[in-house]
Formats: C-alpha cells, structure tokens, sequence
C-alpha cells in the first residue's frame, strides 16, 4: 500500500509539473515535455497531449498546432537520443544509462523488437506505453539509417500526438479522464494499433518472401 501511495504521490507531482509547464510556456512547454520524455525522462507524454487538446477545446490553442507541436518535440527528442546511441554506443549506456532514466529492462525489450522487425521496430515501439522513450538508443547503436529513423519516428510520433490531443480535445472538460485512466488508455489505444502494425509487417514479409520464392 506504502508503494502504491507513493508512485500515485509521484504521478500526481509529475502531472502538476507538465500542467504548469505547458500554461506557463505554451507551445514551448509542450514541446519541451514532448522533446524531454523522448529522450527518456519519465514525463507522461498522454497527460501533456491530452491537456493540450482540452485547450485547444477551450480555444487557447489551436487543434492542428497542439498535434504539429506534440509531434515535432516527440521527434526532435528521439533525435538526440538516436545521436547518444550512435556516438556514445552501448557502453555508453549500460554504464550510465541510469542517469538518462534509462533502465536496462526497457533496452533489452526495444532490442526484441528491433531483432524481430528491423528498422520498422522504430514505428511499433513509438506506440507501446512503457516502451516508446526507448527505441531511439538501439537505432543509434545499431547505426540505423539515419533518413529512414526520422522518417518511421516521425510517423509513431504523429499518430501518438493525434490520438491523445484528439482524446483531449473530444472530452472537453472531463480531459482530466485521462488522468485517471491513463494506462487502460494507452493499452486499449495504442497497443491495438501496434498489433494491427505488426500483422500487416508480417503478412507483408511472407507476400514477399512468397514472391522471392515464386521468382527463384
């Protein structure tokens, strides 16, 4: 009960600091979060772009910007990490990944992923909660083409931005929702449009690996 009450205490202190920053600093508070939980600080994406649709839904922003802007700091942070992975490699993290909030646990499980789906593995990890802060680091280490990086980073980046500005700006007033149910959120939304990612990949492979066959 001890733990439970302190990870709600530290939710709640994270939720307030990403709510002042983003009525403090506008679109640059939020592009900041966004820039600063892609790099792995463990700031709730869903919570900043959730407010910044509920003002959009209250006119103090604008509905197109708050996605452009939640999207382009998701992005950009990525960026740097992908350069941390590139130049640093994987001793650099391993030796102090810890003071880039950066655990093992989430490295190992980005590493399963690239593994499995090669360079694409940078779109699906964008859209797994838990997981998304993390893809960037094995795309540097593994020296993945830096073109195609951005290109699949900005994609996860988009579709995450539209999904929970747009949950923001739908439920108005009872934004706050997303809050409270943020995990079952990100679960019900996200993981289902991951796994609908990677059933296309894999019909996708065998179709081609069909076609290499019929060609042979």
């Amino acid at each position: 009960m001890q733990l439970q009450e302190w990870i709600s205490g530290v939710l709640h202190q994270l939720s307030h600091f990403v709510i002042q920053l983003i009525e403090r600093l506008g679109y640059a508070g939020l592009f900041a979060g966004m820039f600063a939980q892609a790099v792995g600080v463990p700031l709730p994406s869903e919570l900043m772009l959730g407010f910044g649709g509920y003002l959009a839904y209250v006119h103090n922003f604008t509905y197109i910007l708050v996605v452009l802007t939640g999207a382009a700091g998701d992005t950009a942070g990525a960026m740097l990490a992908y350069a941390i992975g590139y130049y640093g490699g994987r001793p650099l993290l391993q030796n102090f990944g810890r003071y880039l909030f950066i655990a093992q646990r989430e490295l190992a499980a980005a590493d399963r992923w690239f593994a499995r789906f090669g360079n694409r593995a940078v779109l699906i990890i964008k859209l797994l909660p838990g997981v998304r802060a993390f893809g960037s680091y094995p795309a540097g280490v593994t020296r993945m083409n830096f073109g195609a990086f951005v290109g699949y980073t900005a994609i996860g980046a988009s579709i995450f931005s539209l999904t929970f500005v747009t949950s923001g700006y739908l439920l108005g007033k009872h934004w706050i929702v997303i809050i409270e149910q943020i995990k079952p959120i990100s679960i019900v939304l996200l993981s289902a449009l991951a796994v609908g990612i990677v059933a296309w990949l894999i019909v996708r492979a065998r179709m081609e690996k069909a076609r290499r066959a019929g060609v042979a």
